[in-house]
């Protein structure tokens, strides 16, 4: 039995299309991706700004509708028309923490109403005010921050109340939708590091949504990379640093900065140009090249990957 076979699948994404617009002009943000999300594992999702990559996270999460295939949670679809027992269960079990910690908190609420909001309704006072205390200390904030509003924080400290608020719930699948953009630099790893943390504290599953690839190698078991609406290659995160096949792949990897100076300065960036495949009569197919790495290409590009491998 091989090692993939083993890992339990948390989230099954298959042939999901959404789209937006009109009926007579609608576009396609996703286009027939399909991808698994294993227990326990940290699942990238990169790409370019418009590349659709937060439009699947929001459609995981039941905000964006599905114009087609279907979403798996736990062997449940969760895509659709669902039972109200199954969308109260998935909205406690997966949660998100947005891009921009400015927009994605209430002004005009209190830390302990922000991060207790999700179970309001369904807790007692003195309940809420414990399980409040205990999120906001579970990301280094002290409890006295939660009769305080948004806008007394850093950004920082913002991004860890909006994971306070994912937390409170007990999720087991967290989506994090570029939760380090709108941060310092200084700011960043603290953050990466607690997610890491939290991960390994509480089993979580991510689904790590970035532009990002070097934050991604750090953080991320695989990665999936999209393309205007289409996943173009997956591999295991080392695999695609060391073999990335897709010339949209190398691309964004040739756009990572080098610490060193000199290679920074003598580096070839790599431009993406869509016209090199040739799809007329010899159509792509999302094939396995090697055991986990995944690729979107025709017969004619796979034997010239399958050759880039051998060498």
């Amino acid at each position: 039995m091989s090692e993939e076979m083993k890992k339990e699948v948390l989230l099954s994404v298959k042939d999901l299309v959404v789209r937006f617009g009109k009926k007579r002009k609608p576009f396609t943000a996703v286009d027939k991706v399909s991808f698994d999300i294993y227990k326990g594992e940290t699942f990238g999702l990169v790409g370019e700004s418009g590349s659709g990559k937060t439009t699947i996270g929001r459609a995981v999460i039941r905000v964006a509708p599905t114009a087609g295939g279907d979403i798996f949670y736990s062997g449940e679809k969760i895509n659709g028309k669902i039972s109200k027992e199954l969308d109260k269960s998935i909205t406690r079990k997966v949660q998100m923490i947005f891009q921009d910690p400015m927009a994605s908190l209430n002004e005009r609420a209190k830390v302990d109403y922000i991060v207790s909001e999700g179970i309001y309704k369904s807790t007692k006072k003195d309940e809420r005010k414990k399980l409040v205390d205990a999120a906001l200390m579970d990301v280094g904030l002290l409890p006295e921050f939660s009769s305080r509003f948004p806008h007394e924080f850093s950004g920082g400290q913002r991004q860890r109340i909006g994971i306070a608020r994912a937390l409170i719930m007990q999720p087991e699948f967290i989506i994090a939708d570029e939760p380090i953009s709108a941060l310092d630099v200084s700011i960043r790893a603290q953050v990466l590091n607690l997610l890491s943390d939290l991960q390994k504290k509480r089993n979580l599953t991510y689904l790590f949504i970035s532009h990002d690839l070097s934050v991604m190698r750090f953080i991320c078991d695989r990665i999936a990379v999209i393309h205007k609406g289409k996943i173009v290659e997956l591999a295991d995160t080392e695999e695609l640093f060391q073999h990335p096949l897709h010339p949209y792949t190398r691309a964004l990897l040739s756009a990572v900065p080098m610490p060193d100076p000199v290679n920074e300065k003598h580096k070839e960036l790599i431009v993406y140009d869509p016209s090199i495949h040739h799809y007329e009569t010899d159509k792509p197919v999302w094939s396995e090249i090697t055991p986990g790495h995944f690729i979107y290409a025709n017969q004619a590009e796979l034997e010239n990957y399958q050759k880039d491998l051998m060498k």
